[in-house]
């Protein structure tokens, strides 16, 4: 089936559809139709125009392939498509906040070599079997390949542990270059912080908490969606391409209230490996 190219984007103004270069914000192809649900049209253009169905939306969606088939792809490969359905819905949502047009362009050849070879990215899950939730999501994601073992293993891009099994890793960068901590703790749960264990020390946990605190099924559904968005930014190098990304875990963590779901971040001390105190 054939997609729209992840550059183009479908936009809505007044009676008139666009296809609009997200890059350029020019647009290459404008059309005035009747009696066609845009969302549905957005929806077959991004994620498969179907040659069998007979839909008014798909028959257009056709006609706009046969018009300039260069606008187009198509992924043979399962994989790809799946792929190319989680990357453009981020894609589109984080477009008005890249910092220039050259992180857009650097990180759409990135995304689309992703996509075009089916990569994955490998994650190391040492959870302790307290977040099944998670650990189910995480086998589920299209970008994203989990490994279980406990002991160090090669091409790891990222692994996500509970606070306890981080501590205990020594040396903790023999295993990944970024771990990321996950915590249910009595009154809150929390994520992260992200640690580049090439340049930063393990912070102390609160390891107590973490142990005397068992997560709920919701609870888990909800980290799982700020967990993707967590992925999503540091697997595909988005951290220093886009604005209004304070949220983002790398000298703090992700908290929730538990009781009332009230979230905040809280700043963590990271110290420098190779720290020199000296007394004079």
């Amino acid at each position: 089936m054939y997609c729209l190219k992840l550059k183009y984007q479908v936009k809505k103004m007044n009676d008139f559809f666009m296809i609009q270069d997200c890059i350029t914000l020019e647009t290459v192809m404008a059309f005035k139709v009747k009696d066609i649900e845009f969302n549905k049209l957005k929806e077959i253009i991004y994620h498969g125009i179907d040659e069998t169905t007979d839909s008014s939306e798909n028959k257009l969606g056709k006609q706009l392939l046969e018009k300039d088939p260069t606008l187009f792809i198509s992924y043979e490969k399962q994989k790809s498509r799946d792929l190319l359905n989680l990357v453009r819905s981020y894609t589109e949502f984080f477009t008005p906040y890249f910092i220039s047009t050259e992180a857009i362009v650097e990180y759409l050849i990135f995304a689309e070599k992703i996509i075009d070879t089916g990569k994955i990215f490998n994650i190391q899950v040492l959870l302790e079997d307290k977040f099944p939730n998670v650990q189910e999501f995480l086998e589920k994601s299209p970008f994203v390949q989990t490994v279980y073992d406990d002991k160090p293993q090669d091409n790891i891009d990222l692994l996500i542990g509970t606070q306890k099994k981080i501590a205990e890793m020594n040396p903790v960068e023999s295993f990944s270059k970024y771990v990321l901590a996950l915590s249910c703790q009595e009154k809150s749960l929390e994520i992260g912080p992200l640690i580049n264990t090439t340049k930063f020390e393990i912070p102390k946990f609160s390891i107590e908490g973490e142990q005397n605190a068992a997560i709920m099924h919701h609870e888990e559904l909800l980290i799982c969606f700020f967990l993707e968005r967590i992925l999503f930014i540091q697997l595909f190098n988005l951290y220093n391409k886009m604005r209004q990304n304070e949220f983002f875990p790398t000298r703090n963590k992700v908290c929730i209230n538990r009781m009332n779901l009230q979230g905040y971040s809280e700043a963590v001390t990271l110290y420098p490996k190779y720290f020199v105190e000296f007394v004079v």
